[in-house]
């Protein structure tokens, strides 16, 4: 009883102490782990604030997402938000996302340049909202409404309270209903709903666009609760809504066409109005597609006479709709001028697209009613405007066309026969239709009517037959769709087609000379190819058009790609030949061939056009054009129409003496080229320069003459003959700097170095300037280098001034007349106004009296003038005072009131605030320092009485050089960020400011005005105050910029505007004008901003005019971080940083507590871990934020966590680090990371796709740790121990159980479920024992290996760390997978990089070693280490592979493979891989018998390596050898690397592409391997490839093919490659061999060859890195050229003992063989003249004999004269015949 009174009395006591102090007992509950203090309520914002990442991540999950965009200076953003705050919770049901974020540079980059602005996204796609913020509601439909939600070309998906909005807000809207999202998941088609839907839906998508256009809103929702309110049975199911009346579509969803028929045609029907639709001009165009019976009424809301009529036609719009007429309207003015409606109302009626105008009474509704349904019973030809037929043409429709005159009693009888073949024309697909327009017909060059043309594909062909013959005509058309006839066509037709089609052919002929019409017969046949190559094909018997584009011989053909026309000079009898012509000029770009005719008409119709001067007979021209050929391609690319042209005569009339030669025309003013022209490059520069830039043409003496007759201003530079270096070309070059200023004020500016012209203007010294004004000439007499004196000269008012005349100004020159002149009067105008020129002309007899009053007249005829000064319409005058406009609202022919209304408004002063338009205000703003601009609209009621109270103040501010004015351009404040009017800003060079206080209050805005001009917050220090303040401040800001520098004002008062805010985060901000000083921080040309932080400085480098984006960047935590320690931080600090980082840990602590500095001691030593673990750690010495986070008690560490909006108060051990860094990181990731298991083929495929994985293999069953012997005893030891505790049988059984099964055994360590297959895997027999009699799962876990797993526990310490450097950790117990890397031995860690594999050595307890190897394996390239199985697969894969053999605990192999290490990068280069393998058993196989070695596979070929191992760079060299290479009798396989590496080594390469699946391919590489060694024998490297991506690369089409590279110059051979002495004589001819502009260097095979083939060759014998061979190459390279002329084989050759072979015993030398007989020059090398002479003296010398040779001769013949005589004179005389021995 007692002990329960006491126990009450302690919970009274306790009671009244809480009472009492409640704050210690919160202390109290500090100590308590993970407590979460609650701290002071604090007013909540309704729109989440986020930050750039958080915006991120929100725009990733959520599919609508609303942000709205604030920055701090924005006054009106607080009001904006105020009211979006009122909608945040409508948005959330709608289910829309509602943030709001303060991050200009993430504005930027989605297009957000003015403050408050709002951006919605939709699926991440985003639009910016461009209405008024302050109009919450307006917001809100916006934000909902379909049109924001609606995406191109898919249908939008939405909720149910969204798609009820919709409904009701929405006339006409198409939903489809599908299953629930948990029915058919994304991208999950097992059910056949699902697979209904998704299919119904890629339909409907098709239609989406053309839904909207109908003004018909299309949405899905997957919602199966609404649709079974519907009750709309299976699904998918589509529901129209028509004035929220539902209709079910009970068609096909998957006929997209049926369902927007159907949506089109319930459109209309159910109203219960009798109203005409009205459309747009986009709408109309997609009814016309898809309506069959269109009737529109072209009218004009306006026009008395549009809206009686509409009122009539509103009464049979039922009728029509009853008969299957829709009836819609259109006010458009353009729509009706595109169809050629002149006068409205009009009616036109649509049949099937075909337009028919109803030209009768539109007043009878009756009448009209009966028009139309005669339309429809009746075929008639339909009636079209010229708009309508231009449309229909260019739809490459088939059209008939018949031209007639509706008065014409010709025309009308034509007209009554064709209408009988109408049908007939629509069964052969013919739209036949009917114009009665004589400019039109004039246009295709019909001059009389009635005629027939037929279109088809846009080509016309005119009808030469008898109209009143319908049978014939049919027939005709007939034919025409039919045939393959090329079309002829008149010249005004040519025309029209060459404007409108891309490419189009045209045969020029005769059809009465035989030559043509043999052509035209061969020509028909290749019709068809043109049409489906796209190319129109044409003909014309036109001589005069001819003549026009100067063809000059009948028949020609030419070819107009984009209007510029190249010329076929090839046989027109060879059709196949002019078809392949035509496709290779479509596909491929060259510089087409024009005649002088052409090249005007050029001139005159292209922007940029180059055109080359050229003499086709010239070897060296046509070189040069060659050259010029590789700079087509770019010059297409930007713009630039390059031509060439063959008439010396035209290019005498340019002042071209000397052929080649470039001219560039820009807008007709041509430029000549004076560089060379054999250097594209620089070619191809210049051209680009004279696009992209001002340059001073340079033109001759005939361009000149042009320039000056044709323009008002030219200013030409006389040079006189100029050579580079001299005074002129520097003057030239000084005056290149006010070519642009020129240009802006439509002043030419041109040189020339010709005196013709110079002399008939009095020109005789040189340089001189002169400008011509109306072909008036001024000459220039001030200093020449300075141009900024000829610049004020050529554009002062004096010398552009014509007298008599009101001078013509463009837009520029007009924005600087305004600029510097106080009185302006300008005109502006429409050229070609015909009442403009009279008013001009009356304009101009007060001219003279403004410029008495010093008043400034000028004229303007721009394009869109009117829009760029906001002037309601032309043509209009106003008076500028001080860039204060005043428009005239008198009569502008009356030029006496004008000049009386210009002097009163000059002598009259202004009284009140002046109102400026938004031109005049933007030039404010940016010239005017300081500036007040009160913005106000008309609607707004106060705003009059405010202004009254301003004007009061208005003179006040100008005594203190402040502007003061008003504008009513709502679209300009919006821009600005106001969106509330009246409203007041400040600009002080160009910055605003805007004002927030009582704006009635006229003292209030003057006194703040001053403040503002007289605030400079910023400042100005000495170098020594730098230094001292670099020493003594924490964060210290510098503004360098320059004094005299126009621009630092405004840059400086940016800077202001923030300099309060960066003091709050204890930034100090100052200036400085010191040049040395900005000079050392970096800064060369200020301004600029170092920002330095306890000394330590960086530079910012971003918008330094955006004061946002600095205070950003200054007060980011990133940058003000300063040391490795523990930031401290204030208040503000820390919120910036919690707003921009996830995880934040605080310490708080004070300097009164005497704890605190040994805690922050242990602290500082996590600090580094909690940056990796990605936590910021930061300290706070404030005691009231401390509490206000419910922490009394100091110091204390709270964690900050985006998940939670309260923090976790830490209540362990303060002075154990570890285990505050392991509770901050639980805290971040309470989950905690493990490695990954995978098995199987999921393992398998991300090994072959990843990029950097580890895998970590491991089986109890097989592990050697497990079942080594110490652990076996150990864990018999421990079962032991437990059995005799336990003092059971059955508990010994399981333990000998356990030991018996390991196979169960695997299942434990770091996960729970079995590796697949582990228990099927017998344990070896050293692991044996008696069978397992456990049964717990749990126990053999427990009991598991635990050496195993604990190296698994200490590899998930690194998992983290591998994952920041991109490595993927996996764990597997597959020992399939295993086996297949050749794994035998667990456990074990393989690192694969692109699918490679490399075997871990080291100890796998070693986490920090692991981590380290693996890191090095991921950032260099290291030698990898193989098993045998991953060798084999290798050998097979790798077409080139070095495998190093080495032993364990080798000294000399690690010393070698660190040496070899060194090559691997290289050895990568060459497309080499290396990799080291430790497999005695394997490298006995390929005859290693001593260690280490080095195999070299050349496609799987072993080659051992049998040089010094320990020099690595001849290891290198042995490598990458050809010879090692080479397989005999063998093309070599190379890879990609090898490959390129090849291309820049090898000048003669022979590359054959294929493909492995390529059934022929084997049987052509046979053939080709029987010429292998005879290209070799020539020098020629041989080599195939089988992959597609190099086929790419070096642009190969087709497969297999044979590619012959000569210095990386492809030529691809087109014989057949089944024969293979076809392609190796191919290989070595001559005109292969030769490379363009180049000594081509041959061996021995080679210049054999080219001697028994070549009647003339020079050989220049040189020997390699020897100065003079050297230096006679680059000589003779000069004259390569020239010898070609000569027919001269040119060739070089190193090679010492075969030039011995010619008597050749010193080098260099040249020897020329002619016939094969040599002649050795003996003269001078380096003279490459000298040496040219010579051969052509040998060239062309006639073989004569000089009198040795004669001499010589003379004594052979005399010799052998000589031996026959003395033969015959001294021939002994016969024997007498032998008596017979009867005889004697």
């Amino acid at each position: 009883m007692t002990f329960t009174r006491l126990k009450t009395l302690s919970l009274l006591v306790c009671a009244l102490l809480a009472l009492s102090f409640p704050g210690y007992v919160s202390g109290a509950g500090n100590g308590k782990k993970g407590s979460q203090p609650v701290a002071p309520p604090e007013p909540e914002a309704v729109i989440e604030e986020v930050n750039a990442k958080q915006l991120e991540k929100l725009l990733a999950d959520k599919d609508y997402v609303a942000v709205f965009w604030y920055a701090r200076s924005c006054v009106t953003c607080d009001k904006v938000l105020a009211e979006l705050e009122k909608i945040d919770d409508d948005t959330d049901s709608f289910g829309v996302d509602f943030v709001k974020i303060n991050d200009k540079r993430l504005a930027k980059q989605y297009g957000i340049k003015n403050f408050p602005a709002l951006t919605y996204f939709r699926e991440k796609e985003p639009i910016i909202y461009d209405g008024d913020l302050m109009d919450e509601e307006g917001v809100l439909d916006f934000l909902t409404s379909l049109e924001a939600m609606d995406l191109p070309d898919r249908i939008e998906e939405v909720n149910a309270k969204i798609l009820q909005k919709i409904i009701e807000d929405t006339d006409f809207v198409a939903v489809l209903f599908c299953p629930d999202h948990e029915t058919c998941p994304p991208r999950v088609m097992d059910k056949q709903q699902c697979r209904k839907c998704a299919k119904a839906l890629q339909e409907l998508e098709n239609i989406d666009d053309e839904a909207d256009q109908l003004g018909i809103g299309f949405v899905k929702i997957h919602d199966e609760a609404l649709a079974d309110e519907y009750n709309l049975g299976n699904l998918p199911a589509l529901v129209y809504y028509r004035h929220q009346t539902p209709i079910i579509y009970e068609g096909e969803l998957q006929r997209e066409e049926d369902v927007l028929e159907w949506l089109v045609q319930n459109k209309s029907t159910g109203d219960e109005d009798d109203v005409i639709e009205d459309v747009t001009s986009k709408t109309l165009s997609t009814l016309i597609s898809n309506i069959d019976n269109l009737v529109v009424l072209f009218y004009d809301h306006g026009n008395d006479d549009s809206m009686t009529v509409l009122e009539e036609l509103e009464q049979i719009d039922d009728d029509c709709d009853k008969h299957g007429i829709q009836f819609v309207k259109i006010d458009d003015a353009k729509a009706a001028a595109d169809y050629g409606i002149d006068s409205i109302p009009a009616i036109v009626y649509f049949e099937k697209e075909i337009p028919n105008v109803y030209d009768g009474d539109l007043m009878d509704e009756e009448q009209i009613l009966k028009w139309l349904l005669g339309q429809l019973e009746r075929d008639e030809i339909e009636d079209v405007t010229d708009e309508m037929l231009d449309t229909m043409i260019k739809e490459g429709r088939v059209i008939a066309v018949l031209f007639y005159d509706n008065n014409d009693k010709k025309s009308q009888k034509v007209l009554e026969e064709l209408e009988n073949i109408d049908d007939e024309c629509d069964a052969l697909g013919i739209t036949f239709v009917k114009i009665d327009n004589p400019e039109e017909a004039v246009e295709y060059g019909i001059n009389k009517v009635p005629k027939l043309i037929y279109f088809e594909k846009g080509i016309p062909t005119i009808y030469e037959g008898n109209l009143e013959d319908e049978e014939k005509l049919l027939k005709w058309l007939t034919d025409q769709t039919s045939s393959d006839q090329i079309e002829d066509i008149t010249d005004e037709m040519l025309d029209l087609i060459i404007e409108k089609m891309p490419h189009v052919a045209v045969l020029f002929y005769d059809k009465d000379q035989k030559k043509s019409q043999k052509i035209l017969a061969e020509l028909e046949n290749i019709d068809d190819e043109c049409d489906q190559n796209d190319i129109a094909f044409v003909k014309i018997d036109d001589d005069k058009e001819a003549k026009e584009w100067g063809i000059d011989e009948i028949p020609s053909i030419v070819l107009f790609e984009r209007g510029i026309p190249h010329i076929y000079e090839g046989d027109l009898m060879k059709e196949d030949e002019l078809l392949g012509w035509l496709v290779h000029q479509k596909r491929y770009s060259e510089i087409p061939e024009v005649t002088d005719e052409m090249k005007d008409k050029l001139v005159e119709n292209t922007e940029h056009l180059a055109v080359i001067f050229y003499d086709k007979d010239d070897k060296q021209d046509m070189r040069i054009l060659n050259e010029l050929e590789n700079i087509d391609d770019e010059l297409e690319k930007e713009g630039i129409v390059i031509v060439r042209i063959d008439n010396a005569a035209e290019a005498k009339e340019y002042g071209l003496d000397h052929l080649p030669a470039l001219i560039y025309f820009e807008n007709k003013i041509p430029a000549l080229y004076e560089g060379d022209l054999m250097n594209e490059d620089e070619v191809l520069e210049w051209l680009l320069v004279q696009k992209k830039t001002a340059t001073i043409e340079e033109v001759t003496d005939e361009i000149l003459v042009s320039l000056i007759n044709e323009h008002e201003y030219v200013v030409v530079f006389f040079t006189g003959p100029c050579e580079p270096g001299e005074t002129c070309e520097h003057t030239l070059n000084a005056l290149e700097s006010i070519d642009d200023e020129l240009d802006e004020a439509g002043i030419i500016f041109v040189t020339t170095e010709d005196t013709g012209i110079a002399k008939k203007y009095n020109v005789k010294t040189y340089p001189r300037l002169v400008f011509f004004r109306n072909r008036d000439p001024l000459h220039f007499t001030g200093d020449l280098d300075d141009e900024d004196e000829v610049l004020a000269w050529i554009t002062d008012d004096e010398t552009l001034e014509i007298p008599g005349k009101i001078e013509e100004v463009n837009v520029k020159m007009l924005d600087k007349i305004l600029a510097e002149n106080d009185h302006v009067v300008v005109f502006f105008y429409a050229e070609g106004d015909k009442k403009a020129q009279k008013i001009l002309n009356e304009l101009e007899n007060i001219d003279d009296e403004c410029e008495e009053k010093d008043i400034d007249f000028v004229k303007t005829s721009d394009d869109d003038i009117d829009k760029e000064y906001d002037l309601p319409g032309l043509p209009a005058l106003a008076f500028y005072r001080h860039k204060f406009r005043t428009i005239y609202t008198g009569d502008l022919m009356k030029e006496e009131e004008i000049l009386e209304w210009v002097i009163d408004l000059h002598e009259s002063t202004a009284d009140v605030i002046e109102s400026v338009d938004r031109k005049t205000l933007q030039v404010l703003i940016n010239d005017v320092e300081h500036l007040a601009v009160f913005f106000y609209d008309d609607e707004c009621e106060s705003c009059s009485d405010i202004l009254e109270e301003l004007e009061n103040i208005d003179d006040d501010t100008d005594k203190h050089g402040i502007q003061f004015v008003k504008s009513n351009d709502v679209k300009l404040a919006h821009e600005i960020g106001i969106f509330a009017f009246p409203a007041l800003v400040y600009y002080e060079t160009g910055v605003p400011i805007m004002y927030d206080g009582n704006i009635a209050s006229n003292q209030d805005v003057f006194n703040w005005i001053l403040e503002q001009k007289a605030d400079q917050s910023i400042q100005l220090i000495s170098r020594d105050q730098l230094f001292e303040y670099i020493g003594t401040k924490d964060f210290l800001a510098v503004v360098f910029y320059k004094e005299d520098d126009p621009d630092s004002p405004r840059v400086l008062r940016h800077i202001e505007l923030i300099d309060d805010e960066a003091a709050e985060y204890g930034i100090y901000i100052v200036k400085m004008h010191d040049k040395l000083m900005a000079k050392k921080y970096g800064f060369r040309n200020p301004p600029g901003l170092t920002y330095f932080r306890k000394g330590k400085y960086i530079n910012y480098d971003g918008d330094i005019d955006d004061e946002e984006e600095v205070l950003d960047w200054l007060t980011s935590p990133a940058n003000m971080e300063m040391t490795d320690h523990i930031e401290q931080v204030n208040r503000k600090m820390f919120e910036k940083i919690r707003k921009n980082s996830d995880y934040v840990a605080v310490i708080f602590y004070s300097d009164e507590c005497k704890q605190c500095p040994r805690v922050l001691a242990e602290v500082e030593h996590i600090d580094d871990e909690a940056d990796k673990a990605g936590i910021d750690f930061v300290k706070i010495d404030d005691k009231q934020m401390a509490k206000e986070y419910g922490v009394f008690a100091l110091p204390a560490i709270v964690f900050f966590k985006p998940t939670s909006k309260e923090p976790v108060i830490y209540a362990g051990d303060l002075y154990e680090e570890e285990q505050i860094l392991t509770w901050l990181v639980t805290q971040k990731d309470p989950s905690g990371d493990v490695i990954e298991d995978l098995e199987g083929e999921r393992l398998v495929h991300l090994i072959e796709e990843s990029g950097s994985i580890a895998v970590y293999f491991w089986n109890k069953t097989k592990c050697d740790i497990c079942n080594s012997k110490a652990a076996r005893k150990a864990r018999l030891k421990k079962e032991r121990d437990q059995h005799q505790q336990e003092g059971g049988a059955a508990s010994a059984a399981a333990a000998f159980g356990s030991e018996a099964d390991p196979s169960e055994a695997a299942a434990g360590g770091a996960e729970d479920a079995p590796a697949a297959g582990a228990e099927a895997e017998s344990p070896p027999a050293s692991a044996a024992a008696p069978p397992d009699a456990s049964t717990g799962k749990q126990e053999d876990d427990a009991d598991g290996c635990e050496q195993c797993t604990k190296v698994l526990e200490e590899l998930e310490n690194i998992d983290d760390d591998c994952d920041k450097h991109g490595i993927t950790f996996v764990k597997t117990r597959d020992f399939s997978v295993a086996d297949g890397y050749g794994v035998h031995e667990y456990p074990a860690l393989v690192y694969f990089e692109g699918g490679i594999p490399n075997v871990f050595e080291g100890e796998l307890s070693e986490e920090e070693e692991v981590l380290q190897w693996l890191i090095t394996q991921k950032t260099e390239d290291r030698i990898e280490l193989i098993t045998r199985q991953m060798l084999e697969t290798m050998v097979e894969e790798t077409q080139y592979l070095a495998v190093y053999f080495y032993k364990i605990n080798c000294n000399i192999c690690d010393q070698i493979l660190e040496g070899l290490e060194l090559i691997d990068d290289e050895c990568d280069v060459f497309g080499i891989h290396m990799v080291k393998i430790q497999d005695p058993q394997l490298a006995k196989r390929y005859s290693i018998k001593t260690f280490p070695a080095l195999v070299y596979f050349r496609n799987g070929n072993p080659l051992l390596f049998e040089g010094d191992l320990q020099n690595e760079q001849s290891v290198l060299e042995w490598l990458i050898d050809d010879d090692n290479r080479e397989l005999a009798d063998e093309i070599e396989e190379v890879n990609e690397r090898m490959l390129d590496r090849l291309m820049a080594e090898s000048t003669l390469l022979v590359v054959f592409f294929y493909d492995d699946d390529c059934a022929e391919c084997e049987e052509i590489l046979e053939e080709l391997e029987e010429i292998d060694g005879e290209a070799d024998m020539f020098g020629i490297d041989f080599v195939k490839i089988a992959s597609i991506q190099a086929a790419k690369k070096y642009e190969i089409v087709n497969i297999p093919s044979l590619v012959y590279f000569r210095k990386q110059v492809p030529v691809l051979y087109d014989g057949d490659l089944h024969q293979h002495d076809k392609v190796i004589t191919w290989l070595t001819s001559q005109d292969v061999f030769e490379i363009k502009n180049e000594i081509e260097e041959v061996n021995r095979k080679m210049l054999d060859k080219l001697l028994e083939e070549n009647e003339f060759l020079a050989v220049f014998f040189y020997e390699h890195n020897q100065p003079d061979s050297t230096a006679a190459l680059e000589k003779l390279e000069n004259i390569d050229s020239e010898t070609d002329n000569l027919d001269i084989t040119f060739v070089k050759m190193a090679d010492s003992r075969y030039a011995k072979k010619w008597g050749v015993t010193k080098l260099p030398a040249m020897v020329y063989f002619r016939r094969r007989f040599p002649s050795i020059y003996r003269g001078d090398l380096l003279s490459e003249d000298e040496v040219l002479e010579w051969l052509r003296k040998n060239r062309f010398r006639q073989p004569e004999l000089n009198i040795f040779m004669y001499a010589l001769i003379a004594l052979a013949v005399a010799f052998v004269v000589y031996t026959a005589f003395l033969l015959q004179c001294f021939k002994p005389a016969p024997p007498p015949p032998v008596q017979h021995p009867k005889q004697s």
